[in-house]
């Protein structure tokens, strides 16, 4: 099974190459890629990731499911879901359902250091195991944002219609169905161990593959989302022949989104995000790292990844995985040594750790990282990450947690103090 799905997996990448520019003009100036969804081990040889079309991507392709070592298929859920209700609203000092408590800060002090990483698509096993592995060795919990189609295989694609598109076309890979109970159970093991399920959509559309989320109306990302949703509720039902347990979690728990390629209009997103009962966006990227603010009209909190320059060269870009990838290989492994993939892990390192230091000693926002389960430019990203994690989370006055714990601390403060925070200048960094 390993090596077809590699294969599978390799054709996939090779695929979602020729997505284009994924995201606003702003964004593609900045040589930003967004989501893939969640790329698995590649074929040998790799193909080349390096876009087909664009000189400048705005956010990452998203990579496919993994090819993953199934559970058994009668394996019940490792342990009950989190007690408590994930939905009650958060009060000061009162353990949330994953365990966090929001603390109201007192006059004088100073607001923790929030560094809230999270992963589009999610669906490798080994990469949810490798960053269970590092949640056991510092405080560190993160946010999962879930492709739905994930929900399904290929030999149920047909239940999924993306809007303006044909049933069963989605521009990553579709699960084979021996992979399904594997996902189920990472997806436990996180809930279960306190990490936040976001959503990523479903058919991960970017502009190429039109119409796109660029494209779309309200409507398009309510029926989207209706189908999101769908498919988290009815995954045993929509895959009766196979055996897996049952999800641990259901909808009421995904409050926020990334949207594929960070593509869309607040305009015709954030009507839909309301409709679902959903209070955060992480698509809409900014210049330097501030505070989220809520939009005026639906309420949305706005925690945008930041542009930032890369240590060592000035350049302001948007401070993701993909697209350092890009930035530093025009995102293609091909040829490239582990001396040189080294190097552009230090670098990315040496950014996070610009972007710490600024907002650590500065305004003290969240620091967003946005991220995939990808092994690219021979894992450089994965390990800049991983490096940067085990090193600041368990600090003093840092706090790595999901967006909901960030947001459940927002809500317990003064408002006046909150309002404070926001009115802080945006940390950009400086050049060189």
């Amino acid at each position: 099974m390993r090596l077809r799905r590699a294969r599978k997996v390799a054709v996939a990448m090779a695929g979602l190459a020729l997505l284009a520019a994924c995201g606003t003009p702003s964004q593609v100036a900045d040589e930003t890629v967004t989501s893939f969804v969640t790329a698995g081990p590649p074929a040998s040889p790799a193909p080349s990731s390096e876009p087909a079309t664009s000189p400048s991507p705005s956010e990452s392709p998203t990579p496919s499911p993994s090819p993953s070592p199934s559970p058994s298929p009668s394996a019940p859920a490792s342990s009950a879901a989190p007690a408590g209700d994930p939905n009650a609203a958060p009060q000061d000092g009162v353990a949330l359902a994953d365990g966090y408590v929001p603390k109201k800060l007192q006059p004088g002090e100073k607001p923790p250091q929030f560094i809230i990483v999270s992963f589009d698509g999610v669906g490798w096993h080994e990469k949810w195991q490798h960053w269970f592995d590092v949640g056991t060795k510092v405080p560190f919990r993160f946010t999962g944002f879930l492709s739905g189609t994930y929900m399904l295989s290929d030999e149920t694609k047909m239940l999924y219609q993306g809007p303006g598109h044909s049933a069963g076309k989605s521009s990553i890979n579709w699960n084979t169905a021996a992979d399904l109970p594997t996902e189920i159970a990472d997806l436990n093991q996180a809930y279960q161990a306190g990490n936040e399920i976001g959503s990523h959509f479903n058919g991960h559309f970017c502009e190429g593959a039109d119409p796109s989320g660029n494209a779309w109306t309200t409507d398009d990302w309510n029926n989207e989302l209706d189908q999101f949703f769908s498919l988290i509720k009815n995954v045993k039902a929509n895959n009766p022949n196979v055996t897996m347990p049952d999800l641990v979690f259901d909808g009421s728990v995904v409050k926020g989104e990334r949207t594929p390629c960070l593509e869309g209009h607040a305009e015709d997103l954030f009507p839909a995000l309301t409709a679902h009962n959903m209070t955060y966006d992480s698509s809409f990227t900014k210049t330097g790292i501030s505070w989220p603010t809520q939009s005026p009209q639906y309420k949305i909190w706005q925690f945008g990844m930041a542009t930032f320059p890369i240590n060592g060269t000035g350049k302001q870009q948007i401070t993701m995985d993909y697209n350092f990838y890009y930035t530093q290989r025009q995102a293609s492994s091909t040829g490239v040594t582990q001396e040189q993939s080294d190097a552009d892990a230090a670098q990315v390192k040496a950014t996070y750790d610009d972007m710490f230091n600024a907002t650590f000693n500065g305004n003290r926002a969240p620091l967003v990282l946005g991220n995939h389960f990808n092994e690219w430019n021979n894992n450089a990203y994965e390990n800049a990450l991983t490096s940067f994690v085990l090193e600041k989370c368990g600090q003093p006055e840092v706090q790595c947690v999901p967006f909901q714990d960030a947001l459940a601390w927002m809500a317990v403060q003064d408002p006046a103090r909150l309002a404070q925070l926001q009115a802080q200048p945006p940390e950009t960094g400086s050049a060189g």
